[in-house]
């Protein structure tokens, strides 16, 4: 991930849609083990250094194996800057284990911005990183779906992210009731170019649309992000997807990642729980 880079001048929210609301926290009910789950939502502007250094900590150990020549780990300054760069218009979603003998760990995270398109917001996945024995459980998805209940929501029209793993691009598409294998992909082929051109964040300006994004024929609905990771266990999700009929973006490349575009419905109802 490259540092963005704030280049343009958010347009004013309604007072019914800027006012932050308190941090929200939803638990699960206790299980026989005695642990629970606790979700909480934070505005950017309400997110301390502690709580980036331990997202900071929970991506360099569970987002992938790097190639030679990127240097993790991840700095909580340089968290701050790429995420939550437009803090009024940023959240992070956190998602903690907490056992009554033990201090309560930090499984997952994800950090959304948003920016002006058309008549609303897009809004963005920035990063989303799940401990990497919390996998393949659905945790993602139930981490998403926070985004129902809050605010922020109000006028994005657009959901979107970039990302080189398969599990994550489903998790956006199931979060408007949809799948890998039935995305509107003359819809992201239609906003792609422009929804990159007014972003915030700089390494989406600079990313270079590729593959069916350009007309190739069986080519990847994906961007040249220069983010190099190793591909191991994404082309391994990847697979089990292809076998299943489930996908419908094409191959993973090397340097590249997934771009992924769904039209939220203006009904939040709609939205996945």
């Amino acid at each position: 991930m490259s540092t963005p880079t704030p280049a343009l001048a958010l347009a004013p929210m309604p007072d019914h849609a800027t006012t932050p609301p308190q941090p929200t926290q939803l638990c699960t009910p206790p299980t026989h083990s005695k642990s629970r789950t606790v979700f909480e939502v934070l505005l950017g502007s309400e997110v301390t250094d502690n709580q980036l250094h331990t997202c900071a900590t929970l991506f360099s150990e569970n987002y992938g194996v790097w190639a030679a020549d990127v240097s993790p780990p991840l700095k909580p300054a340089r968290l701050r800057k790429e995420c939550l760069a437009f803090p009024e218009n940023s959240l992070l979603i956190m998602c903690t284990v907490q056992d009554q003998l033990e201090e309560p760990q930090l499984i997952r995270h994800a950090f959304v911005t948003k920016w002006p398109y058309q008549n609303g917001y897009v809004g963005w996945i920035t990063q989303l990183v799940i401990d990497i024995k919390q996998r393949r459980r659905f945790v993602a998805t139930s981490m998403l779906q926070q985004l129902r209940l809050h605010s922020w929501l109000t006028h994005v029209t657009m959901m979107g992210m970039v990302s080189s793993h398969p599990a994550a691009c489903n998790t956006l598409c199931k979060l408007i009731n949809g799948d890998t294998c039935d995305v509107d992909l003359e819809y992201i082929r239609t906003h792609a170019r422009a929804v990159l051109d007014c972003s915030t964040v700089k390494y989406l300006k600079d990313a270079q649309l590729r593959g069916a994004f350009l007309g190739e024929p069986g080519g990847s609905y994906s961007a040249f992000t220069s983010f190099f990771v190793d591909h191991t266990e994404p082309l391994e999700v990847l697979q089990f997807y292809i076998e299943r009929d489930r996908w419908s973006f094409g191959p993973l490349l090397d340097g590249h990642e997934f771009l992924i575009l769904v039209s939220v419905p203006e009904d939040p109802n709609v939205i996945a729980m």
